[in-house]
């Protein structure tokens, strides 16, 4: 069953506001409580209305506002036509390749299902990359007994096969760039009071500045 990508696409944000955010895998309870969908099963069984539903399941609505979170989604991937493909990483070309299509099949929805995440991350790599130049320019790296006031930059949740699944935390001490493995994640944005001990040197990935990967991290929330 082919159905229109623009649709698709309005669907997408759609489920990314039912579900506050991407959900990659449905999420089963009891009868109590009522099934959490994943984001690509919220498109596929709102768009195919004429087969199978489970009995829980409630059709997507596309208020103004997902139209207006596309409209948005929209200009900024108005940038991938003005870069050569070459400049884009494989998983970047599927998903403006898949953006890009007139139709596209209801079982392959997956892409579209994860655009509005795409575009919200690559929003706050932006962001962050522009931190990185103008206030951390002067990043250095760090020695001993770390402590201080940590702002959280950026977070990346890290799932291998065979390891428990854990967040790297990229941040900032007194304008030095620090970053550190954890079980939980810590809130991107937030200050925390860190006591750290210096695991070793590094430069961030993209610009090349000095961080320090620091490990035996406290942290604590700042009072507001």
């Amino acid at each position: 069953m082919e159905v229109s990508t623009e649709l698709l696409i309005n669907y997408s944000f759609a489920a990314y506001r039912v579900n506050n955010g991407y959900v990659k895998h449905t999420r089963r309870y009891s009868e109590d409580q009522p099934t959490t969908y994943s984001n690509k099963e919220l498109i596929s069984f709102t768009v195919n209305s004429d087969s199978w539903r489970p009995d829980d399941f409630v059709p997507l609505t596309i208020t103004e506002a997902d139209r207006e979170a596309k409209k948005a989604g929209d200009k900024h991937m108005r940038r991938y036509t003005m870069l050569a493909l070459g400049d884009l990483n494989d998983f970047q070309n599927d998903v403006f390749t898949a953006y890009s299509s007139d139709k596209m099949q209801v079982n392959r929805v997956g892409l579209i299902a994860y655009l509005p995440a795409f575009i919200e991350r690559e929003l706050k790599d932006k962001v962050y990359r522009a931190r990185l130049k103008t206030e951390f320019a002067d990043s250095k790296h760090l020695e001993g007994n770390v402590e201080g006031n940590c702002e959280i930059l950026k977070v990346i949740g890290i799932n291998r096969d065979f390891e428990d699944p854990f967040y790297m935390h990229f941040g900032a001490i007194d304008g030095n760039l620090v970053c550190f493995a954890r079980k939980e994640g810590f809130a991107e944005g937030a200050t925390y009071i860190i006591k750290a001990k210096v695991k070793g040197q590094d430069k961030e990935r993209e610009t090349g500045l000095p961080m320090t990967r620091i490990n035996y991290v406290k942290l604590r929330k700042t009072e507001a």
